[in-house]
C-alpha cells in the first residue's frame, strides 16, 4: 500500500524521470503518475483550498505539509505533460490520460 508519505517520496522521482531520454523511463513515470493521482489527487487538491485547522494538531499540519509537498510535484508534473503529448506514441496516449485525471481536480 503507497502511503501519502511514500507519494511525497515518489513524486519528485517519476517527475524527475519526465526529464528522461529514454522513453520505457517517461512510460513507467507516467504509468505510475496517473496511479497516484487516481489515489491521492482529489485528497491532495481538495486539501490546498481547505480552511486553516484551528488550535493545535501536529498530525494534521505534517498531513498538510505532506498534500502540499505533493501539490507542487504535481504542478511540475503538469508543465511537463504538453511536450510529452506533442510527442506521439504511447507516451503522448499516457500524458493525456495522466493530463486529464489532473483536470478532474484543478
Amino acid at each position: 500500500m503507497i502511503t501519502l508519505e511514500i507519494c511525497t517520496c515518489l513524486l519528485p522521482l517519476l517527475g524527475g524521470l519526465l526529464e528522461s531520454n529514454l522513453d520505457r523511463h517517461q512510460d513507467i513515470s507516467l504509468i505510475m503518475l496517473l496511479k497516484l493521482v487516481k489515489v491521492y489527487g482529489s485528497v491532495i487538491y481538495s486539501s490546498m483550498s481547505a480552511p486553516a485547522s484551528v488550535g493545535v494538531d501536529i498530525e494534521a499540519e505534517q498531513r498538510m505539509e505532506r498534500y502540499n509537498l505533493c501539490f507542487v510535484e504535481l504542478e511540475k508534473v503538469k508543465n511537463w505533460l504538453p511536450s510529452l503529448t506533442r510527442r506521439g506514441g504511447s507516451i503522448a496516449k499516457s500524458a493525456q490520460e495522466l493530463s486529464l485525471a489532473l483536470q478532474d481536480f484543478s
